[in-house]
């Protein structure tokens, strides 16, 4: 694996929050993430419920009555709900792989509707090479605590340093000028300070159409990630700290899922769920763990 030492650009992103706001009648939110070559997932099934009740992660919002099965090009999976998790369900088939680029739709059956989703699985992807880089020195910056920040952001700021860490990933994409798949790559810093505040100004995640991405010499895709670590002085080295990189391709129904489910002008994610809210995907995915060592 790659690894050099070099100035930085900082790249920016944006990120928000957003809100369910149920109806009078419960809705049923769905979660499955197909991967492609592997078993067929456990599901979750939950239910909207009135904004005035206490959320209970532990079963008040879980369906547990609910009839599931996956239909896979020409083979059905049927699914049972598990009644050791309230709101999982998992498949009565394990034995066999989900293969590349099938057709799948998911139905199910609960209160007499017929909730539907349908995708298809994109081909395998798997990081080639990763590198990473940054700055001899660590850089003043001002840090938010974002728990005590006011309109004014006087609150909660104080000086300090962080170095900004950037990496760089590639991977090889499929050999069709037409493909529409997307791509969402992430970093995930294992380190002692995390701030959503700093993330604004740098990116650890992107989803972007895949063809989008820039190209090597080789014809690999490649994408370029910036996290911060914070330091206490300005003459501190960097951190020892793992980096765990990951790369998922997906359709255009995870990809909008995944790009709105921030968004605060919205009060839910972009969903593919006929008749309830949620995702229901096919997704591939590879990831790889690193040590960052100076």
């Amino acid at each position: 694996m790659k690894r050099r030492v070099g100035l930085l650009l900082l790249a920016i992103g944006l990120v928000g929050c957003d809100t369910v706001v149920p109806g009078s009648e419960p809705v049923l939110v769905v979660e499955a993430f197909l991967q492609t070559d592997a078993p067929p997932p456990t599901i979750r099934l939950r239910q909207t419920g009135p904004l005035a009740s206490p959320y209970d992660p532990d079963g008040a919002q879980a369906v547990t009555d609910a009839s599931v099965i996956l239909r896979l090009d020409s083979l059905d999976i049927p699914y049972r709900a598990d009644p050791a998790a309230p709101g999982y369900y998992r498949p009565e088939r394990t034995d066999l792989l989900l293969p590349p680029e099938a057709a799948f739709t998911l139905e199910i059956v609960w209160r007499g509707r017929l909730i539907r989703a349908r995708d298809v699985l994109p081909p395998p992807i798997r990081i080639d090479s990763v590198q990473v880089s940054f700055p001899d020195a660590p850089v003043p910056a001002v840090l938010l605590d974002s728990l005590v920040l006011n309109d004014s952001l006087a609150i909660g700021a104080r000086q300090g340093y962080l170095y900004p860490v950037e990496a760089t990933l590639w991977w090889q994409a499929p050999d069709d000028p037409d493909s529409t798949y997307w791509v969402r790559p992430h970093l995930q810093p294992a380190v002692p300070f995390s701030s959503v505040v700093v993330d604004l100004f740098l990116r650890t995640e992107q989803v972007l159409l895949e063809q989008q991405s820039p190209t090597d010499g080789n014809g690999r895709r490649r994408w370029t990630g910036v996290y911060a670590v914070p330091v206490d002085s300005a003459r501190a080295p960097l951190p020892v700290h793992t980096l765990r990189v990951a790369l998922l391709r997906s359709g255009r129904a995870y990809a909008q899922f995944a790009a709105t489910r921030e968004f605060p002008e919205r009060r839910e994610p972009v969903s593919n769920v006929e008749g309830g809210l949620g995702i229901v995907a096919g997704i591939a995915l590879d990831s790889l763990r690193l040590t960052v060592n100076p």
